[in-house]
């Protein structure tokens, strides 16, 4: 008999019999890290307080309640904690699909028993919003975030930190989608509402140093960004151990940087070690661990051991298409990895489809806007060059120019380095026609 079992069927449990006390074993299970014993109590709780006995006997057991049909609207209050819990549990553990059911039926009954705009809403909202960027809909993110920052301001009552996080999920998600100077006067505000609560060395500090630390670190300010994330994992290994997965990510985001410095032996030590706690954490099938794997991937790839880069990234392809669905940004992002490995090795007929379709997903997923849609183009435009279709190479790296400036501004370094390239193909292009251009000299 599991601990989930042995809770279930204990004296205490049966002697009260209440949806209650299954909930708040539960929720005990789920703070130890018990997922499975969690979901089997959670389950138990919704199925007590929907059941005849405890409800409405003159409707089929597996009616939904609803405030005209339940005994007491408690029980409808009941069933909406019960599906927020549930929700909380599949979303921690990467289940999204069962995440989003779950909250939408939690919202549905919220929506009954306190009103469409109340803070209640909300707070399932900015779970929506998460969830759904999460699985790559990314049309539907901004609106529903946007609804429960409304709510959070409009209301009086509203408690600062929640209204923080609310504008730090936002404010996150432009930053994910190059729209940085909507992005840092959100997490600013987020970071003065904080500290005039909690104080500037707070445990809870941590994840807003490192949104900023993730917003100077894709504007390419690296230098402001490493100390923000040393920062934040100290709070992160101080508050929940060196081994919690939220530890890993910190750890991935700094390999990142590290690896953008140029310096391959501390990334490859980081990543290694993010490896590591998620593998034993999560699972080897979990999208973070393979997250992980990516880095390391790509590390391998840099340093020219194509052997070890190329059969990782076909697993990753396989893994992301799988966990994400084959028109996610992740799968773009393991097909330009892999096409580039084609490419560095000369196999450009194999790399060519590649590039292509990554670029299909991006501007799809994306938008056509994007900044990754800039890298799409310029990864297309070297494949070109190198193989002397100057043409189509200047026609890609134009466009490619076009966008990221858009997107970034003209001093951001990707772009400064895709005008770096465009140059370099312009040099080469003029070189051509030079030399097929028949001599006039008169002794040749």
């Amino acid at each position: 008999m599991n601990q989930a079992e042995e809770t279930v069927n204990s004296p205490e449990i049966e002697e009260n019999n209440g949806w209650e006390t299954f909930w708040q074993a539960g929720s005990r299970a789920f703070q130890l890290g018990r997922y499975a014993d969690a979901e089997k109590l959670f389950q138990k709780a919704l199925q007590d307080v929907r059941s005849p006995e405890s409800v409405d006997s003159k409707r089929a057991p597996d009616e939904e309640d609803t405030l005209s049909n339940a005994t007491t609207a408690e029980r409808v209050v009941a069933q909406a904690k019960i599906l927020s819990s549930l929700g909380e549990l599949y979303l921690v553990q990467g289940w999204h699909v069962e995440a989003e059911k779950a909250y939408k039926k939690a919202m549905s009954l919220k929506e009954k028993i306190s009103g469409p705009d109340s803070l209640a809403v909300a707070e399932v909202l900015g779970k929506l919003g998460i969830i759904y960027r999460a699985q790559g809909k990314f049309q539907e993110v901004e609106p529903v975030l946007r609804r429960a920052l409304t709510t959070y301001e409009r209301e009086a009552g509203s408690n600062k930190l929640d209204v923080a996080t609310a504008i730090e999920t936002l404010a996150d998600f432009y930053r994910a989608h190059g729209k940085y100077d909507q992005a840092e006067p959100l997490f600013q505000k987020a970071l003065s509402m904080r500290e005039s609560v909690l104080g500037a060395d707070h445990p809870s500090m941590g994840p807003n140093l490192q949104n900023l630390a993730l917003l100077n670190h894709a504007s390419g300010k690296y230098d402001l960004a490493e100390p923000l994330y040393d920062r934040s994992l100290k709070i992160c290994e101080a508050t929940w151990g060196a081994d919690h997965p939220s530890c890993a990510t910190i750890l991935n985001h700094l390999g990142e940087l590290l690896r953008m410095k140029g310096d391959f032996p501390g990334a490859e030590k980081v990543h290694w070690k993010a490896l590591r706690i998620r593998q034993t954490a999560l699972g080897l099938e979990h999208p973070s661990t393979a997250q992980s794997l990516a880095s390391l991937a790509l590390l391998f790839h840099l340093q020219c051991k194509y052997d070890q880069a190329e059969p990782l990234y076909k697993t990753l392809v396989d893994l992301r298409t799988k966990d994400w669905g084959p028109k996610h940004p992740h799968v773009a992002e393991m097909l330009n990895n892999l096409a580039e490995v084609y490419q560095d090795q000369g196999k450009y007929s194999e790399a060519e489809p590649l590039f292509w379709r990554a670029l299909s997903i991006t501007q799809e997923s994306q938008g056509p806007e994007h900044p990754s849609v800039a890298k799409a183009l310029r990864n297309l435009a070297e494949l070109y060059e190198e193989q002397e279709n100057y043409d189509e190479a200047d026609r890609l790296f134009r466009w490619g120019l076009g966008v990221g400036e858009k997107a970034l501004g003209s001093e951001h370094p990707d772009v400064t380095e895709l005008i770096a390239r465009y140059a370099s193909l312009q040099k080469r292009m003029a070189d051509s026609e030079d030399d097929d251009t028949p001599s006039t000299n008169w002794q040749d």
